[in-house]
Order: C-alpha cells, then sequence, then structure tokens
C-alpha cells in the first residue's frame, strides 16, 4: 500500500487473510492458472506467476516478544491487530478486498499521513526495544524514499542501538543484505547513517574510513558486501554466516594495499600471473574496480587474459622425456608456463624443444 500510494511498481502482493488461508489461496490459484504453496505452521502461502509476480497471503495475526530481540510469538487476530504489529506507519496500511467496502484504505495509525509528510514513525516506543532489526530498516526506508525519520522515532532509535548485539548473527547479516540490494546511492547512504548511529557496532571498529566513492563503484550486492566487510576485522566478520567464497573474497580485499604494492614491482606477464593466481579473483576484481594507481591495469590484464593462458605439455610429456616424477615435473610446467605468458613460446613444439634444451 505505501508503494501504491506513492505511486510506485512493484511485482509483489501482500495479502492479509482474517480466515482460512489455504482455501483462499488454492481458490485464487484456480481462478489464475497457477500453483499455490501452502506452509501450515506459519498459516501463510504462495503464489508463483509465470513472469516472477508473487502473491504472498499471510493469516492476520498478532505478536508479543518473550525477550527482546528474539523472534515473536504469534496468534491469530484480525486485520487491526496485524497492522498494529507493524514496524512503521507507513507500512501499517490495508486496502479491503471484501464486496462490502471493496477499496476502502484501512489506516488505523495515520501511515497515509505520515507518507504525505515523507516521515518514518515508529507505532509504539517499544518497537525498536521489541525488535531491533527496525534500526536497520527505518534506515533503509528513509534512504530509499527519500523520508526523514520522525524526531521521537529517532531518539528511540537511537536508545535502542544497543540492543543491536542481542540479535542473531543470521539476522544481522540478512538486514545488511538487504540494505546492499538496494541502488548505490541508496545503500551507500544506509550504511554512513548506520555507521554514524553506532549501529555496525557489532562488526568491531572499521580498519580504515568508508569511502563513499569507492563504494559506489560496485553494482553487485554481494560485492558490495565484501568491500564493506573487509574494512572490518576478521574476528568480527567470522561471527556472521558468511559463505567461504565470499570469505575469500574478503581476505583478499584486505590485502589490497600490499597488492597494489607488490604489483609496482611486478612488470612481466609471468611475474603478475603467479603471484596474482594465489588471490580470490572476485576480490581481485572488486580491487581493479575500486582502487586508481596505474597497477590496477595489471590486475585487469590477468584477469582478462594472463589466467586464461595454458600450456599442452603434461606429465606424461615429461615422463616420455625420461624425467623421474617429482617436485621438479611442476617447476618445469611453470617454467614453461611462464615461458609462454611472456611471449617467448607459442606451440607445443616450442615448447617441447624448450625443455629438451633445458634438460640437455
Amino acid at each position: 500500500m505505501r508503494d501504491k500510494l506513492l505511486g510506485k511498481k512493484t511485482v509483489d502482493i501482500d495479502l492479509a487473510c482474517e480466515g482460512n488461508v489455504k482455501r483462499v489461496g488454492e481458490r485464487l490459484a484456480k481462478e489464475l492458472a497457477t500453483k499455490f504453496s501452502y506452509y501450515p505452521p506459519f498459516k501463510t502461502g504462495t503464489l508463483q506467476g509465470p513472469k516472477g509476480e508473487r502473491i504472498d497471503i499471510a493469516r492476520t495475526r498478532k505478536e508479543g516478544y518473550p525477550k527482546p530481540g528474539e523472534l515473536p510469538k504469534v496468534e491469530p487476530a484480525s486485520i487491526e491487530d496485524d497492522l498494529h504489529r507493524r514496524d512503521f506507519t507507513v507500512n501499517a496500511m490495508a486496502q479491503s478486498l471484501h464486496p462490502s467496502d471493496f477499496g476502502r484504505l484501512i489506516d488505523p495509525l495515520g501511515g497515509q499521513e505520515d507518507l504525505k509528510r515523507s516521515l518514518i514513525r515508529v507505532i509504539h516506543d517499544k518497537s525498536f526495544i521489541d525488535d531491533p532489526t527496525r534500526i536497520f530498516r527505518a534506515v533503509r526506508y528513509a534512504a530509499r524514499l527519500g523520508f526523514s525519520i520522525q524526531p521521537h522515532t529517532s531518539r528511540l532509535l537511537n536508545k535502542a542501538v544497543e540492543r543491536i548485539p542481542d540479535l542473531s548473527s543470521e539476522r544481522l547479516l540478512y538486514e545488511l543484505q538487504c540494505i546492499s540490494k538496494e541502488p548505490s546511492e541508496v545503500r551507500i547512504k544506509g550504511i554512513k547513517r548506520l555507521e554514524s548511529l553506532g549501529a555496525l557496532g557489532f562488526l568491531g571498529k572499521p580498519l580504515a574510513p568508508f569511502s563513499p566513492t569507492r563504494l559506489g563503484r560496485i553494482k553487485e550486492s554481494c560485492e558490495f558486501l565484501c568491500l564493506l566487510f573487509s574494512h572490518f576485522e576478521e574476528s568480527y566478520i567470522s561471527k556472521l554466516p558468511i559463505a567461504k567464497a565470499c570469505v575469500k573474497t574478503i581476505s583478499t580485499l584486505r590485502q589490497r594495499k600490499g597488492i597494489m604494492r607488490r604489483l609496482a614491482d611486478l612488470n612481466t606477464p609471468s611475474g603478475i600471473f603467479f603471484y596474482l593466481k594465489e588471490f580470490d579473483e572476485r576480490g581481485l576484481k572488486i580491487i581493479a574496480e575500486t582502487e586508481r594507481s596505474k597497477n590496477r591495469a595489471k590486475i585487469a590484464e590477468y584477469l582478462a587474459n594472463y589466467r586464461n593462458v595454458t600450456i599442452r605439455t603434461t606429465g606424461d610429456d615429461l615422463k616420455q622425456l625420461g624425467l623421474k616424477p617429482g617436485p621438479r615435473y611442476q617447476e618445469l610446467l611453470d617454467k614453461l608456463l611462464a615461458a609462454k605468458l611472456d611471449g617467448k613460446i607459442r606451440t607445443k613444439r616450442d615448447e617441447k624443444a624448450l625443455l629438451k634444451r633445458w634438460i640437455e
């Protein structure tokens, strides 16, 4: 409803149902000639369209928080109760689909007025304490919509920042992933705002100041997060459930200064190749996109060309030449690859001739 009233397009539709979700979902799926997936424990269901359209149906409910930061306990309730459990007033509106009052705006908390005033306002004073993830969402919505956080809401948010460590690492990572999926300007503005609030304290102290310019050069959301995490100590980042591939990327990004210094002394394709091949390729790509040193061109050349160079000689070829298997095999193969990278040989015949010369 928020996006609809703002005139924004969305491919997702969220339906709140005071009755039997399964029955409504199956009937709707039949009408739309699609399938309905029902999740009994949560009393929710989903319909997926052929072009990515999505309709989510959930039983209207009310909730209570056993402890701050924990997931809530829920029970069936009316649409009014359901709207009162939302995070902000602009997200607590609904439109009736019942024939008796079809189209009626259900807005018990003044969300439409806050939309007109461009305000993010929480529904009750314990909102951020009950669920500190709302701190991240308040900042994200404000950055995305160009809204201000209402003064009283801002004071409540500031007081609740100390509650962020109560959240599980999974929920913290999820909120950062949501921010990383926003457009570039929105996510940078959001991250800077979170930093100024102290809301990123669970990541430790930044190893270096954030550069909005550098962060802004990254388009892909996962790469953005990897670059962000590389600003913090490994001991803090390791507490988050980050994929192993991302851990490797982050490790390479932490070494970017040393990598750039070392590249300054390397001028041959083989020297650049054998140095950079030990690092994560996605991390190197991010370094090439974000650094402004002339040596970043060496990384770009490595990723575009050097890493794809191969030789045709194998261990079997070395064995046929009378060499006993051992560490020397890899040394000779590496020397051959270096020669090919540096343009000294091109064909397998060249490789064989050079090998014979070395052996003799």
